[in-house]
């Protein structure tokens, strides 16, 4: 399990995995490295920046991390090389599907910057303009929050050049040439698309 993983998507114990991004994302990043695991979440989630790190243990297919309340523990099944699914206690019904990231997703492009710029998102049955406000604020022409500003968060994680947001599932961002950013994200298989920069 070493390496870096994404959370891709959550959904419930009877849910048919008909996952069609309407769903609140769950935004974290899990490092697991020989016994220790990382995580990090999106700060705004919880207001501040969120990293924790601790041991832990995988028990046949449990995932304990204190020793003294075993019971509280994750399931963690099934898992392959590039995925896993944790549910238990503290999820209630919901399951949480992680996803491994490959290397080959590391961005090598120049540095850019979102922040002030628009772009147009064609993913599946979707079009939707983004327009990055600021540092931690942005719209989306096809999404809203009622009353709520849109929050996002852009990161660097082991070369991995991470956006979440609070609507859609994470973005990896692979790359920029011209004025298009490639980028995948992990619904039930890895999906890629493009951000294309508008005036």
């Amino acid at each position: 399990m070493n390496g870096t993983w994404i959370s891709a998507y959550k959904h419930e114990e009877n849910d048919t995995l008909k996952y069609d991004l309407s769903g609140v994302p769950f935004n974290e990043i899990w490092e697991f490295n020989d016994g220790t695991l990382k995580i990090q979440r999106y700060k705004y989630d919880f207001f501040y920046e969120d990293i924790s790190s601790f041991k832990f243990k995988l028990k046949g297919n449990k995932f304990v991390v204190d020793e003294a309340e075993p019971y509280l523990s994750d399931i963690i099944e099934p898992i392959t090389k590039d995925s896993f699914q944790l549910s238990g206690f503290s999820y209630g019904n919901s399951k949480l599907v992680y996803k491994k990231l490959d290397d080959s997703l590391k961005n090598n492009s120049a540095d850019f910057k979102l922040t002030g710029n628009k772009y147009i998102r064609n993913f599946k049955k979707w079009t939707d303009t983004i327009h990055f406000v600021n540092e931690s604020v942005y719209t989306s022409s096809g999404w809203s929050m009622e009353n709520s500003e849109l929050k996002w968060e852009r990161i660097n994680y082991n070369g991995f050049d991470i956006l979440f947001t609070d609507i859609y599932i994470p973005f990896i961002l692979k790359k920029k040439v011209g004025n298009k950013i490639y980028v995948t994200t992990f619904d039930k298989k890895k999906e890629d698309y493009i951000l294309e920069e508008i005036e």
